[in-house]
């Protein structure tokens, strides 16, 4: 049985361009820095001694900056191109993160993670966008699941490392994350070297000759993303209260935390890609995405049942949320980038996806540390049920509208 596993495991990473290969690739190591991002929250409450309410103002300026830098990234994307502004984004992200740690004050740090946020969220539509260019039409859900694969191979090592890090001096945090965006944005520049746009755009031709359709225009894209915006609020929680939880309730120290955090990584680098070349065409990609938030709904349920064995529920926690990320996830950018090509406009319509997101960075972290400081944990645990029962008939409502038949007027 093992050895059709990874048979298996092996046939679903056949076929994918080597170029995807490679932006995985960095991808994988700026991901492995993304340990300030995970502690954020603690460093703020435990090592500033920020109040809860301000923490999570602070990190409602990451949303903003976020969604400004989605906005931007698309725009800037379309004017000089994916390749400059990934190398970019990713240098500026290393300094400012290097910068951070000598912030303070809540108005300078209000400020710093505006900046923070606003540099590192252009580049994922220019990113969305290599991605779609370098991919082929059959190969496009599994190059998504490699990439984030990677992501998520990095973010195994990221908390787990920066917990490490945390307890040898916060000072080390900041530093190996700054670092390893700069490492990133030199990997580019060796591995995926910048050509003409005639030689990568190969998927060009395939766009309709009509004149674009503004996904600003596209009412049922728009609810798509709206539904997204659902789905990143549920699942952001596990980046920003998560961690919160484990401390001021489990009394667990950051390594520990960190490792339990890692779990979700390690869960998705195994079972993701071959789990996506089973199902892929199977179902709509809405079929899956509504699976998906079934799971994010029982993963916060867990937290409901009282237990004196604390680890029981964070584990069936993290498994319930990583397997319901391998279905939201990949199907939902998939579904963006389709209905982009159907379009004519993929860059834009990347850049609201990715604005849907960005939009989510804003109110989750402040929805999450409001209703805790207010009503408590499990108030907070009811809400994220709740959304993930909205979500979830969301997207039947929009599957319906999208494929319903047409009537024949005789």
């Amino acid at each position: 049985m093992l050895r059709r596993f990874y048979t298996h495991w092996l046939a679903s990473f056949t076929g994918i361009p080597q170029k995807i290969w490679f932006l995985s690739l960095v991808s994988m190591v700026n991901r492995c820095g993304a340990m300030v991002l995970a502690f954020m929250t603690v460093y703020l409450t435990q090592q500033l001694h920020f109040g809860l309410r301000d923490a999570g103002y602070v990190l409602g300026c990451f949303g903003v900056g976020a969604l400004l830098g989605a906005f931007s990234g698309g725009k800037l994307t379309d004017k000089f191109g994916y390749y400059n502004i990934q190398i970019w984004s990713l240098v500026l992200n290393g300094l400012v993160l290097i910068a951070l740690l000598s912030i303070r004050s809540f108005e300078w740090m209000c400020l710093g993670v505006f900046v923070l946020s606003l540099v590192s969220e252009i580049f994922r539509p220019a990113n969305a966008v290599a991605i779609a260019r370098h991919s082929t039409p059959e190969t496009r859900t599994r190059s998504i699941s490699l990439y984030r694969l990677a992501v998520n191979l990095g973010w195994t090592v990221a908390p787990a490392a920066g917990g490490l890090l945390a307890a040898l001096g916060w000072n080390w945090l900041f530093w190996v994350d700054g670092l390893t965006c700069l490492i990133a944005a030199m990997l580019l520049r060796w591995l995926v070297p910048p050509v003409k746009a005639a030689a990568v755009e190969h998927n060009d031709q395939q766009l309709p000759e009509e004149p674009h359709l503004s996904p600003y225009r596209d009412k049922p894209y728009l609810a798509f993303c709206a539904l997204t915006f659902i789905n990143a609020i549920i699942f952001m929680q596990f980046i920003w209260t998560i961690p919160l939880f484990f401390k001021t309730v489990y009394h667990w120290p950051e390594a520990k935390i960190g490792l339990v955090a890692a779990l979700n990584g390690f869960i998705v680098f195994l079972v993701e890609m071959p789990l996506i070349y089973q199902i892929d065409g199977r179902r709509r990609p809405t079929s899956f995405i509504r699976r998906g938030l079934v799971l994010y709904a029982l993963a916060y349920s867990v937290f409901l049942i009282p237990t004196s064995f604390a680890m029981a529920p964070a584990l069936l926690y993290v498994v319930a949320m990583s397997f319901g990320e391998m279905l939201v996830m990949p199907f939902s950018t998939n579904f963006s980038y389709d209905r982009a090509k159907s379009q004519g406009s993929q860059g834009q319509y990347m850049a609201v996806y990715t604005m849907s997101y960005s939009l989510a960075n804003i109110v989750a972290p402040l929805l999450g540390t409001q209703v805790v400081a207010a009503f408590g944990f499990n108030t907070l645990w009811v809400t994220m049920v709740a959304l993930a029962l909205i979500g979830m008939y969301g997207f039947w409502w929009l599957e319906n509208r999208l494929h319903r038949p047409v009537l024949q007027v005789a």
